[in-house]
């Protein structure tokens, strides 16, 4: 419906008008209407007509001001002046203005009508060809920038080459102005939200993202972005003399910039400064290497590459004790025993400072061992996580973007694995399986304990204890009596106590030999040598 404003000094005229013509079927409705040119003009900018219905014979502002004041507010509106046969020398001027046409008073319904279409049609033609050449220049815009974006894509990937002759006119049409410099590359990546649908809107933030950070860039440095293949914001700079004073200020900025205007945060990684063109990809290559700091610290913040020093453990973190130890613990189902022994677990890994490589492979293995977990009880993955098929565990832990997100990650799926097993079993043999349990947590140091002292602490058959334990649990009493113990005797060497034979006889052991042995077996080393790592 194409809007209609009716300007005309008499009352019953315009209420007349109003309700002489069919508006709807002829694709009008009435927007508004006003007493003369001023109250007219007042209403423009709200109502926002696309056709005027005005008469030239007005007080306090006529007709012919009207549409000439109204013409410098510069809407295409259409204009249709209705006059007498006495003002026809007026309407006459009018038409000189631009108006449509004019029609005379008396109104004839079939004339108004007939020049109402064609004015509507005239409206939709012109607005047509308003969109058709508003597509030609969006497709133009679009064109350019796909060039850009392939070229500069190209240099990341170091397809680039001296910047000479032709090839500067070139990148000049697509706006690269960056020959004769210094050049260094900025990564700016948004960080992952888990609270939100990451994929809606996103082109529309990433689209924001590169504009804050140019426009920030610009006002320091000559600067080109783009988007790498895997959508973060790639910003080639350059410098005349190869000084970029004040850059990590101007990230900083940018970050702020960001967080405050989108409510989001991202995180910046700066390359090297390179002298040769041919370079840019070696920055490129190590601001991603510092964007991987995310990992380990968090994301919201800039990275330096030339501020990141070779430190951290570089050997593995998950050892054979401590994988003995993460799995007694999920089989035992102390969940708060395992919430601790994963807190501890990744609290040692930020105080080493492991490497995001070690993190990973770490991860990697813990989950490993879940799996195996799984697999005594004689479930699975998808057991676990119904209407979820295992996924590539290996790729799924390297798309972890910081520890945080592995640490809570690992934490659910071990907790799940556990919950789901120990809530299987029937209720009489969980009870039971309980007390055996107990009752080796308060005996364990009596090296005489038998299996028969224990069925009769929990008044079951020997033969039937041995069964339902072995069942419930996936090992035997007497191996989970030996876990027991040695995991106790761990603690005691943990504490200071460095006799091995004082440990092996509060553990139940009378022979420090077979301790020794039992020890080795469960924790990958001999007592003596735990002793001296730990010393």
């Amino acid at each position: 419906m194409y809007k209609v404003l009716i300007v005309d000094d008499e009352y019953y005229f315009r209420q007349a008008l109003k309700i002489s013509l069919p508006w709807s079927e002829l694709g009008f409705q009435i927007a508004g209407e006003a007493k003369n040119g001023a109250e007219a003009l007042e209403m423009m900018p709200e109502v926002e007509p696309d056709v005027v219905l005005v008469d030239m014979n007005m007080p306090i502002m006529d007709g012919l001001e009207f549409i000439h004041k109204a013409k410098e507010l510069g809407r295409k509106t259409k204009f249709l002046v209705l006059s007498g046969h006495s003002e026809f020398a007026y309407a006459r001027q009018a038409v000189q203005l631009g108006v449509f046409n004019y029609v005379l008073k008396p109104i004839n319904e079939e004339e108004l009508q007939g020049c109402l279409l064609d004015m509507r049609e005239l409206i939709r033609t012109e607005r047509r060809s308003e969109l058709e050449l508003d597509d030609l220049r969006k497709q133009a815009s679009e064109g350019l920038s796909v060039r850009k974006e392939q070229v500069l894509i190209g240099w990341l990937q170091g397809n680039g080459h001296d910047i000479s002759g032709a090839e500067q006119d070139r990148l000049r049409e697509l706006g690269i102005k960056l020959e004769g410099l210094h050049y260094r590359a900025v990564v700016v990546d948004l960080d992952a939200n888990e609270e939100r649908n990451l994929e809606e809107g996103m082109p529309i933030r990433k689209a924001k993202v590169l504009e804050i950070a140019q426009y920030h860039m610009q006002s320091a440095f000559p600067c080109v972005g783009c988007h790498d293949q895997d959508t973060r914001l790639v910003l080639i700079i350059g410098s005349p003399d190869g000084s970029f004073n004040g850059l990590e200020t101007i990230c900083e900025r940018i970050r702020l910039n960001v967080q405050n205007d989108l409510d989001r945060t991202v995180t910046i990684g700066l390359g090297n400064s390179c002298e040769a063109f041919e370079s840019i990809p070696v920055s490129y290559k190590e601001a991603l290497i510092a964007l991987k700091q995310r990992f380990v610290w968090g994301g919201n913040k800039v990275f330096v590459h030339s501020l990141l020093t070779e430190t951290g453990m570089k050997g593995g973190l998950f050892s054979v004790e401590k994988r003995s130890g993460l799995l007694m613990f999920m089989r035992v189902g102390n969940s708060s025993e395992t919430e601790e022994w994963l807190s501890r677990f990744f609290h040692d890994a930020r105080v080493q400072k492991a490497s995001m490589e070690i993190l990973l492979l770490a991860g990697i293995e813990i989950v490993s061992t879940c799996l195996e977990f799984l697999a005594e009880a004689s479930q699975s993955f998808e057991d676990v996580f119904q209407n979820t098929t295992q996924p590539d565990m290996i790729q799924h832990v390297q798309r972890m973007k910081t520890f945080n997100e592995l640490e809570n990650w690992i934490r659910t799926t071990i907790l799940r694995a556990m919950s789901h097993v120990h809530s299987r079993k029937p209720n009489r043999a969980v009870k039971v399986i309980e007390e055996v349990k107990s009752y080796i947590t308060r005996h364990y140091g009596n090296e005489e304990l038998r299996i028969e002292d224990i069925a009769r602490s929990v008044h079951v058959n020997y033969n039937h204890l041995c069964f339902v334990f072995k069942k419930e649990t996936t090992f035997t009493i007497n191996d989970y009596l030996t876990e027991v113990r040695i995991m106790k005797a761990k603690e005691l060497f943990d504490q200071g106590e460095k006799v091995i034979q004082n440990v092996a006889i509060r553990v139940g052991y009378a022979d420090a030999n077979y301790f020794s042995k039992c020890f080795k077996k469960y924790m990958g080393i001999t007592p003596s040598k735990y002793v001296n790592q730990i010393q």
